[in-house]
């Protein structure tokens, strides 16, 4: 396997890949321009531009922006300080949005979602949970929750949540209550790579789904809900131990740890035309793990990735990535036949921050190094975004032309 190393100070020199202009964040006067010359105002603007038809592969990215006198990565002051939340596409910055007591977005990576193109935020405020579109408030719930699922239906936004401490999970359109359960795990959640953008929540022959299983060992009920009716799985065995669970064209897949013959510890199910592929972590026969992909076209060949008990893994029709932190702080990623590894240690805070569509693997890295900015690796360019901050998701967006 060829490793490759990515310098983040000299990435245009390393792997050919082309620098990107180096002011579209930051700058003396705290605004973005784009390549478009227009300055949007800070604040919640009401119309987010949309990308042109011309378009085939957008970035889009989120970013958490710090005054250049606030240690950031001790945070002291976490709740209190200021920050500015930005929502950037390829080179333009579409929102910035500046923090304060009631608004619906906190600095935390696992709280911000890129979704057709608009920003979706979510914050625990007391004794609530505020959802923001945008940098707009759109709803309150009660009761301090994390999102798993998200969806957009016409007008309305179904969200899939489950309580920050205790069991259960409630559905709901608008932040009105379609579905609660006091027991109950959904499967996915908005982080995990094989759920895709909307999470745990998607749509299926038209119809919002999710799965959840309810239970204790041996004694566990699967359940498919559909367009809000829930509906019992009773050809899952209640002593079946289900790692991933997914609804493609009306027909469900379920993965088990003993799955053709391979034993895995972790696993996700990724629906494609010709068939269901498989990720996950396998056992190498030796005690220790292979992070691997069993592909569509045949389940008897593990293609390894790379080793060890973790690794977040991304896969398409045409490519599969590994992604963990390496012994010395840096973060590699992995394809079947090459290991790449940034030459500065790095923080990789979710699988949110890659994603992969066909064969465009993007990457947000975020050096350790509080005095470098965050540098975004998008296919063979490298996007250097000059913030003080950091990238907190990246998403790629197919827009197929006319």
């Amino acid at each position: 396997m060829k490793t490759h190393v990515l310098f983040l100070l000299l990435a245009a020199a390393v792997s050919g890949c082309i620098p990107m202009e180096d002011d579209l964040i930051g700058g003396p006067s705290r605004t973005e321009t784009g390549r478009d010359g227009q300055t949007p105002a800070p604040g919640r603007p009401t119309d987010v531009p949309k990308p042109s038809a011309a378009t085939d592969t957008i970035l889009y990215y989120t970013a958490v922006r710090y005054p250049a006198s606030y240690d950031w990565q001790r945070d002291t002051a976490y709740g209190n300080s200021t920050f500015e939340l930005l929502l950037c596409r390829n080179n333009t910055t579409l929102l910035t949005l500046p923090s304060g007591p009631q608004a619906p977005f906190c600095p935390d990576p696992d709280r911000h979602h890129i979704l057709n193109g608009h920003l979706y935020t979510e914050r625990m405020l007391g004794s609530e949970t505020l959802i923001g579109r945008d940098g707009e408030e759109l709803f309150r719930i009660e009761g301090r929750e994390f999102l798993v699922g998200l969806l957009e239906e016409g007008d309305d936004l179904l969200t899939l949540s489950r309580p920050a401490s205790g069991h259960g999970f409630s559905y709901r359109r608008n932040g009105k209550t379609l579905l609660t359960r006091l027991e109950g795990t959904p499967y996915g959640n908005l982080t995990d790579p094989s759920y895709g953008p909307s999470g745990a929540l998607y749509r299926d022959n038209g119809q919002a789904v999710f799965f959840f299983r309810s239970g204790y060992v041996n004694h566990v009920v699967h359940y498919l809900v559909r367009d809000g009716d829930e509906i019992p799985l009773d050809n899952i065995l209640p002593t079946a131990n289900i790692l991933d669970i997914k609804l493609h064209g009306s027909s469900t897949f379920t993965l088990s740890p003993s799955f053709f013959k391979h034993l895995m510890y972790e696993g996700r199910v990724w629906p494609e035309e010709s068939g269901y592929s498989i990720t996950g972590r396998f056992s190498d026969g030796k005690g220790g793990y292979i992070q691997g992909l069993l592909p569509a076209a045949s389940w008897t060949t593990l293609i390894p990735l790379c080793t060890g008990d973790f690794a977040y893994l991304y896969h398409s029709p045409e490519a599969t990535y590994a992604v963990k932190e390496g012994p010395d702080g840096s973060v590699r990623w992995f394809t079947p036949e090459e290991e790449f590894r940034s030459e500065a240690p790095c923080y990789l805070f979710s699988a949110a921050c890659a994603t992969l569509a066909g064969r465009r693997f993007v990457i947000a890295l975020n050096p350790k190094n509080i005095h470098e900015p965050p540098r975004i690796l998008n296919g063979d360019r490298v996007l250097d975004t000059g913030l003080y901050g950091y990238v907190s998701r990246v998403a790629l967006e197919i827009n197929l032309p006319n």
